[in-house]
């Protein structure tokens, strides 16, 4: 079995003139495997080895320093995660207190009872532990949702992201709407992320994917008892939210019932558990999607119209990707990296035929379904290089009534189905072969030859 690895932490002892007691000091530290010790003589020894040196801990002679202010602000300016323990011959509860307003973790008086100060050290880098995982949070947040890698550079796009920028800091409600697949969710985790409430909750609801009855109980809990089945209290989404946001896909769908209640949350900031009595008061911000056209939905008396304009606050409408198809090659880019760091493919590019023929598709499932293909061309290819023959067949022969694409007879050979399609690009061109080659993919050789 293999041994676990003892994490290690790095502890700076700055000695004062009891140069015994801080050498016993570091004999006890140094006798724990879980620590590793440094000494400094003097402030400017132990500021050149913080510097330089991954220090966690520092256990410092308070009188050492000419101003222990000072050297201690110099410290928390170098390294901000660092803890400073410091020891003084003669305490004094107003230097303690001085001494933690500026940051010190403690503060403690000679003698040194080892196992108490062991103790405060532990607690120490508990409380540095947490300052890691919140950096390294924050981190992950700014690399996940960086605008720079929502991916589009059209000017359509352009003015999307402009709209989420400008409401990201704002307290408002917003309705995204747009065709499947064109990216709602991820505008929608782009507002949460860039906004103050960035480090609180965000939960995700598919409204279209639950019963009315469910969907209830998911979004404000239930009481035990409150129905068959309910053995034992839940909270509901929208608890789970407080302070953060609740973003509600697919809110077209939800029925009457539902409306009313989530009418009462937008106005009143409140709501009452399946089968309770208790009024439960939250804040939360609300970030609603739909593929629906609501105001069509308001006219025909399937939704209300006061929950419209109170989720309507601000609209973002984003862009089918047929409108935008400037943002392919970039979106190819990123899908093929996307694909290669998650699938473990190997894939550099793809062709400029390829490529062409994803610029010239109409794509009514979007981004998603140019992910999909994109996915199933990577799956089959042979070599580092997307070829137009590993795209799934739907991209070149599609029976839709749509000048953009090929309408194949049944009954064809391979042979007979290669030469229409020749001669459709070669109608397309005008019959340009160079162009129709680089539709195709192929060679203008290769292409003379089969012509002739």
């Amino acid at each position: 079995m293999e041994e676990k690895k003892t994490l290690r932490h790095n502890i700076l002892i700055v000695q004062g003139s009891q140069r015994n007691e801080w050498e016993e000091l570091e004999d006890s530290l140094r006798k724990r495997k879980k620590f590793i010790t440094r000494m400094a003589i003097s402030t400017r020894e132990a500021v050149n080895i913080i510097k330089n040196e991954d220090i966690h801990i520092v256990v410092s002679d308070h009188e050492l320093p000419k101003d222990s202010l000072k050297f201690l602000k110099k410290m928390k300016g170098l390294k901000p995660h660092v803890e400073v323990i410091f020891l003084s011959e003669k305490v004094t509860l107003s230097k303690a207190i001085e001494a933690m307003k500026e940051g010190a973790y403690d503060f403690y008086e000679f003698p040194v009872n080892v196992r108490l100060l062991m103790a405060v050290i532990d607690k120490a880098i508990e409380k540095q532990n947490l300052f890691f995982e919140k950096t390294a949070l924050e981190q992950k947040i700014t690399e996940k949702f960086d605008f720079s890698t929502i991916v589009g550079r059209s000017k359509a796009f352009s003015s999307v992201l402009d709209i989420v920028r400008s409401v990201a800091l704002k307290n408002v409600s917003i309705l995204i709407t747009g065709e499947t697949g064109t990216g709602k969710e991820l505008i929608a985790s782009a507002v949460h992320y860039n906004s103050p409430r960035s480090l609180r909750p965000f939960i995700k609801v598919n409204c279209a994917a639950l019963s009315e009855g469910i969907l209830e109980s998911e979004l404000f809990g239930h009481e035990k008892g409150a129905f068959t089945g309910a053995i034992a209290t839940r909270v509901g989404r929208f608890e789970l939210a407080d302070g953060g946001t609740i973003f509600l896909d697919e809110i077209g769908d939800v029925s009457p019932n539902i409306q009313i209640k989530l009418l009462r949350v937008l106005q009143e900031k409140e709501f009452e558990r399946v089968g309770g009595n208790e009024t439960k008061k939250i804040d939360v911000r609300i970030i609603a999607a739909t593929n629906k056209d609501l105001r069509k939905l308001v006219d025909q008396g399937r939704f209300r119209e006061d929950l419209f304009y109170r989720l309507n606050i601000v609209n973002i409408p984003i862009p089918p990707l047929r409108e935008r198809t400037e943002d392919i090659p970039v979106l190819v880019s990123y899908l093929i990296n996307k694909l290669n760091s998650e699938k473990g493919y190997q894939i550099k590019e793809i062709s400029k035929g390829t490529l062409q023929i994803l610029m010239n598709y109409n794509w009514p499932g979007n981004v998603r379904e140019l992910e999909n293909a994109l996915e199933s061309a990577m799956a089959l290819a042979q070599g580092d290089i997307v070829d137009t023959k590993y795209l799934p067949a739907f991209l070149l022969i599609n029976p839709i009534e749509h000048d953009d694409f090929y309408q194949i007879p049944k009954d064809l050979t391979l042979q007979d189905i290669e030469q229409r399609i020749i001669e459709l690009t070669m109608q397309r061109t005008d019959g340009n072969k160079t162009k129709a080659a680089k539709l195709l993919g192929i060679g203008l050789r290769t292409l003379q030859r089969k012509v002739k």
